[in-house]
């Protein structure tokens, strides 16, 4: 598949609902699946996947209740759904000696997976994540989240949102990032796309047990100022996992990919 310069909007049956993804198309026989956190979507990857489609086949997903993907139950938001959520986008795509990368939320489903499931990977990226059940920074994010409304009065406003968690970022990436986020309302303004019941019903189960059983080479990014994943806890990963590299971003924190892309595409392009 030769590669494009805008992606392709492109929807999979998983788990019960018509999941939308991003499909970059790519010059590399190898697929990478990138995977998005909490209340984000598959526009977070776009300047990384148009630059990495040029060694692979690039898609993007927006997990359940995010981005352009349908709504759930909000039953059906835990970690188990979206592990099996992606458990199924990755057969039904018949995905293999794929490279999977995740954010955040994103990075432990695709832990999770790899632990489980590991026949169909060839390596797997975590960016930014701990498998703790709860710390100071995951319990403060979720707190931000709750308290913080839905609805902005123009793209700027949620510029300037995204701008507070990632001070360092191009603007034109956040920019575009947030118009990716966001969808205009009937009145005016916009608003968020993912459901809010996301936000309330997510769980974080711990997961340190899963570790010891990834066995693909796996790399862990870390921003050096990371209120969620600690410096010690990233440690403690890299110790756990058979094969693992652990590289720390300086100048960012929990959105350090976005703060610090080139050094982010550095660091990956390195491992892989």
């Amino acid at each position: 598949m030769s590669a494009q310069e805008t992606p392709q909007s492109r929807t999979i049956e998983a788990h019960g609902l018509r999941l939308h993804y991003l499909d970059w198309g790519g010059d590399g026989l190898h697929p990478m699946l990138l995977l998005h956190g909490l209340q984000d979507s598959a526009r977070l990857w776009d300047f990384f996947a148009a630059n990495l489609r040029q060694s692979y086949r690039v898609m993007a997903l927006d997990h359940r209740g995010h981005g352009d993907s349908p709504w759930a139950p909000p039953e059906a938001y835990k970690l188990a759904d979206y592990v099996e959520e992606l458990t199924q986008v990755i057969e039904a795509l018949d995905l293999r000696d794929l490279v999977l990368i995740g954010h955040s939320a994103g990075a432990k489903n695709a832990f999770i997976y790899a632990a489980q499931r590991p026949q169909r990977l060839s390596k797997l990226v975590i960016v930014d994540m701990d498998p703790d059940q709860q710390n100071p920074g995951s319990a403060q994010m979720l707190t931000r989240y709750r308290a913080e409304s839905d609805v902005y009065p123009n793209l700027d406003a949620v510029v300037d949102r995204l701008r507070s968690r990632a001070p360092g970022a191009p603007l034109d990436l956040l920019r575009q990032h947030a118009a990716g986020l966001t969808r205009p309302l009937s009145g005016g303004g916009l608003t968020w796309k993912r459901d809010r019941n996301v936000v309330d019903h997510y769980d974080r189960p711990d997961a340190w047990s899963h570790l010891p059983r990834i066995s693909v080479p796996t790399l862990i990014v870390r921003g050096a100022e990371s209120p969620l994943l600690r410096a010690d806890a990233a440690r403690r990963m890299r110790d756990a996992i058979p094969n693992c590299t652990l590289v720390e971003l300086e100048g960012g924190g929990h959105w350090a990919h976005h703060e610090s892309p080139d050094a982010f595409q550095q660091a990956v392009e390195a491992f892989l």
